[in-house]
């Protein structure tokens, strides 16, 4: 495998995983409630910053 072709693989992953850990996070946040609410906010909150540092990873390395 190419460097290019491993970059543009390592951006294709980053671009698929960041947007399903906000969705993720999200559904957690919203629609999953036998879980208490603190661990919820905590659980979705986390997946939602971790899906934006991703996206923000990989616009800072591959650009747009």
């Amino acid at each position: 495998m190419t460097p290019a072709e491993q970059r543009a693989r390592q951006r294709r992953l980053l671009l698929i995983l960041g947007p399903a850990l906000i969705v993720g996070g999200l559904a957690v946040l919203f629609l999953v409630k036998p879980m208490p609410l603190p661990l919820r906010i905590v659980v979705g909150l986390t997946d939602v910053v971790a899906g934006c540092v991703l996206l923000l990873v990989a616009r800072q390395k591959f650009g747009r």
